[in-house]
């Protein structure tokens, strides 16, 4: 029975060491850390958006943390983009995981929201303590968090965040 278990047992093993260890970025090169609704649509949409050829500054590696390894979707993704992307397991929350992707030399860290959430007032307070979190690790790096509910922006309008709004209705 124990011989069953072998190959997920490697498997989970070899996981933790594909994505643990520590972001090693080239000296001098820029990055940003991006955690929040880590999948398939918001990465591609993000990646789309972040990684095109109209953008002046396409030339900086996007380092994402998810507490969940990527399903096979996602890491193909991952794999089309490996010159310009990495993952990391961990999450926002744990400061040894932020030291790990290096979040006190990135450029900027970008927290992403479920769009389609059914509680988007429990999506923002998730995402509102996880720039809390991240402000409280590196005080000086600039946040761009997205919020679903207008009102729930001003819970950070002391940690000099940048808001995304998500919501086609917010303007800010």
């Amino acid at each position: 029975m124990f011989a069953s278990y072998v190959p997920e047992i490697a498997d989970l093993i070899g996981n933790r060491q594909k994505y643990g260890g520590e972001y090693k970025g080239e000296h001098g090169k820029k990055h940003i850390v991006v955690c929040g609704h880590i999948t398939y649509d918001s990465v591609s949409h993000f990646l789309q958006d972040f990684l095109h050829e109209d953008r002046d500054d396409v030339d900086v590696e996007v380092v994402f943390l998810h507490r969940v390894v990527p399903d096979l979707e996602l890491e193909g993704l991952f794999k089309r983009h490996f010159t310009k992307v990495e993952f990391f397991t961990g999450t926002a929350m744990d400061s040894l995981d932020l030291s790990r992707v290096k979040v006190s030399d990135a450029d900027a860290c970008l927290v992403l929201a479920n769009k389609y959430s059914t509680n988007p007032d429990a999506e923002d307070a998730a995402n509102i303590m996880r720039v809390i979190s991240i402000k409280n690790y590196s005080s000086d790096i600039r946040v761009i968090v997205q919020l679903m509910q207008y009102h729930n922006k001003f819970a950070l309008t002391s940690n000099h965040c940048e808001i995304a709004a998500q919501n086609p209705r917010i303007s800010y």
